[in-house]
């Protein structure tokens, strides 16, 4: 008669929910494919075992931004500075309705208006494109596209 070894190989505490994860698999890559995967695991903060597991699931591999400057400080004033745009674009607009629905205006101030709108726009673009490059996420926004749309 045998006996089977029912011992848990792990000392970590089992989380609740998920099943144990006791197999392992191991698979031969090229120099290059190695590089790849471990490249792709750096630029989204994960391990490869994520990575794979996450993809062969098809599910989305949130990435985690990275503070590489400007520190805490930085980046609440630029959220403010973002947040104070919103206000402003929200009162642009609010002013926009209102010379849209029939109230008076002139053409010289609908054309300030204007002009002041895509100043904003362009100045959100430029900050969101700052916050990206400071905080390691280049292509947070697409601003490449975003900008030749509106050109």
């Amino acid at each position: 008669m045998t006996k089977t070894n029912t011992r848990s190989t792990s000392h970590k505490p089992q989380h609740s929910g998920s099943p144990r994860k006791t197999q392992l698999i191991k698979f031969r890559v090229t120099p290059e494919e190695k590089r790849d995967l471990e490249i792709m695991c750096e630029i989204l903060h994960v391990n490869i075992s994520t990575l794979i597991r996450r993809s062969l699931r098809s599910q989305s591999i949130k990435q985690t931004i990275v503070v590489t400057g400007g520190g805490e400080e930085a980046l609440n004033i630029l959220s403010d500075l973002l947040g104070q745009c919103g206000k402003i674009g929200s009162n642009l607009n609010q002013l926009a309705r209102h010379f849209n629905s029939g109230g008076k205006d002139s053409e010289q101030i609908r054309a300030q208006v204007l002009s002041e709108l895509s100043a904003l726009t362009r100045f959100r673009l430029d900050a969101e494109k700052k916050m990206g490059e400071l905080y390691g996420n280049h292509q947070a926004y697409k601003l490449e596209e975003l900008r030749s749309n509106s050109a």
